[in-house]
């Protein structure tokens, strides 16, 4: 896991408070992916004030079966670790950050973000943020409705379509083949089987959809699996994707060096905050390996920062910020817009969160000192 060096927060003052709430955002319809069903997302929001009553702001997401740190560990965490953060010299945020990288990243990065808020990072504040255009979801597993799914999409201007799978490999493959049919090449199919398949079953799945029409191969078996990422690989059946395989620096290292995985996906939330996001995607480049970015499990508050951060970064592909669409509520006071397949982001000068309203969907909330 990448650390977060020294002079990261030099302009920072010392963080006087810190609250942080747990959030249950309750979705628009269920969010089906082969790890769980969500019917809502458990957000980790952190909020931090320096001396001069400056404020930043951190999201955490955690899932489990995704995620190291479940919901409740990523709770405990904040309540044990945070209240050290509270009247620290920026030299102890680094160590206990650093120290808990690797075991809790999605809260640490998090904290990291918050951090980044506080000091107006670069990364998260410029005045005329880029627009980011996304990838559009088919989200659902009935192969009778998703044709007409993914055709819908495509009226709202999406070129790249979000396929989960990993379920049951034959219908699997009916169903993106008649996705692929239905779309007629107007869009590119991002298959993402988040861990679902055996080694055999990956196999038969990617012999049975047309390449042609597929731009990646999502995390085909559990991340632990290198062996089963290599032989899968060493087939060239479908170009590879890794996400829940990445986490620190080795890992990219060790996907750059397989056949067949040409890209990974990276999150801000499991990156290290900002700096360690632009880190690793500096890292992918310079190995050649493309990157997806983007949390499609995440509230507006985090969508948002993370694509003002994407934007930063000169990517082209096809982000995957768009938790915001899933939730029925917004965090900030500032609700994020679509110009069909682009999100368009305001003014960071000009957005706050709705205190209010964390509040209001809250099932649990910390104060410190």
């Amino acid at each position: 896991m990448t650390a977060i060096q020294g002079g990261e927060y030099e302009s920072a003052r010392d963080v006087r408070a810190a609250r942080a709430y747990w959030l249950r955002v309750p979705l628009k319809v269920p969010y089906e992916n082969a790890l769980c069903r969500l019917e809502s997302f458990d957000v980790m929001v952190i909020q931090l004030v320096d001396g001069e009553g400056r404020v930043g702001w951190g999201e955490a997401c955690p899932v489990t079966g995704y995620s190291p740190e479940t919901p409740e560990q990523a709770w405990r965490w904040i309540g044990e670790q945070l209240p050290r953060i509270v009247g620290a010299h920026p030299r102890r945020w680094h160590a206990l950050l650093d120290a808990s990288l690797a075991k809790y990243p999605f809260v640490v990065s998090a904290i990291h973000e918050g951090l980044s808020d506080l000091t107006r990072s670069p990364l998260l504040h410029r005045d005329d943020p880029p627009s980011v255009r996304l990838l559009g979801t088919v989200n659902t597993l009935d192969k009778q409705v998703a044709p007409d799914a993914a055709l819908q999409l495509l009226d709202r201007g999406y070129t790249t379509l979000k396929v989960k799978v990993g379920y049951d490999p034959r219908e699997d493959s009916e169903r993106v083949c008649r996705i692929a049919e239905a779309v007629a090449g107007e869009a590119q199919l991002r298959l993402d089987a988040n861990q679902g398949y055996s080694l055999e079953d990956a196999i038969g799945f990617a012999r049975r959809v047309p390449a042609d029409a597929v731009e990646v191969f999502e995390q085909p078996v559990p991340a632990d699996r290198w062996d089963q990422l290599e032989a899968i690989g060493r087939l060239k059946l479908l170009p590879l994707m890794l996400d829940e395989s990445i986490y620190d620096d080795s890992d990219i290292r060790r996907a750059a060096t397989f056949d067949g995985v040409t890209a990974v996906k990276l999150k801000m939330s499991k990156s290290g905050g900002p700096r360690g996001l632009a880190d690793q995607v500096a890292l992918c480049r310079s190995l050649g390996l493309n990157v997806v970015v983007g949390n499609g499990v995440a509230s507006d508050l985090g969508c948002f920062h993370e694509a003002v951060c994407y934007g930063q970064l000169g990517l082209d592909t096809a982000a995957e910020m768009n938790g915001f669409l899933k939730t029925t509520s917004s965090l900030l006071d500032t609700p994020l817009s679509m110009n069909q397949d682009s999100l368009e982001l305001p003014n960071p000068r000009t957005v706050a969160v709705d205190e209010q309203r964390l509040l209001s969907l809250s099932i649990e909330t910390r104060e410190f000192p």
